[in-house]
């Protein structure tokens, strides 16, 4: 069987939500041009929680969302945008039970990782986040609890500051 005989799961990136005007004209132009149907899958609220819940939670939430679909029992295939490609990835990787990932098509997916950080907007969380980011990316405490530091690859990071956190 051929992409098209497949659902189409899609994952969004850093920021995005699957309401999201582009989200949405993505999955109806890919669904048109495949003839098979497609859909957003969210982890969390979206926004927030692509920054904020660490790949492992969305992952975990990822799998347990595709097994409760029984549209994907026989495959389905993933898209991930940007960083939804990380928990795409997870999902192939992790989720045993689920039903068989036929294919992962990745647009933009930071597979090597990044050597700046995404841009989170200026609110007060963010600004936080951006000066976390930048001061101790490898600790323990920021891989916790910030996404975007499973795949930020910063090698002129003191590691000795990160030990501090």
């Amino acid at each position: 069987m051929d992409f098209c005989s497949y659902l189409t799961c899609v994952m969004t990136g850093i920021s995005e939500k699957c309401s999201d005007e582009a989200a949405v004209q993505f999955i109806e132009l890919l669904s048109s041009w495949s003839g098979s149907q497609g859909f957003c899958l969210e982890i969390g609220n979206g926004a927030w929680d692509s920054w904020f819940m660490p790949f492992t939670k969305q992952t975990s939430i990822a799998c347990e969302k595709v097994m409760n679909i029984s549209e994907l029992s026989n495959g389905y295939n993933i898209i991930g945008l940007s960083q939804g490609n990380m928990v795409g990835r997870g999902v192939i990787e992790f989720c045993n039970e689920g039903p068989p990932v036929k294919n992962l098509i990745s647009l933009a997916g930071p597979h090597a990782g990044i050597a700046s950080i995404p841009f989170c907007g200026s609110g007060l969380l963010c600004i936080l986040a951006d000066f976390l980011l930048k001061l101790a990316v490898y600790s323990n405490f920021i891989q916790d609890h910030l996404a975007p530091a499973g795949y930020i690859k910063i090698p002129t990071v003191n590691c000795a500051i990160t030990a501090l956190f």
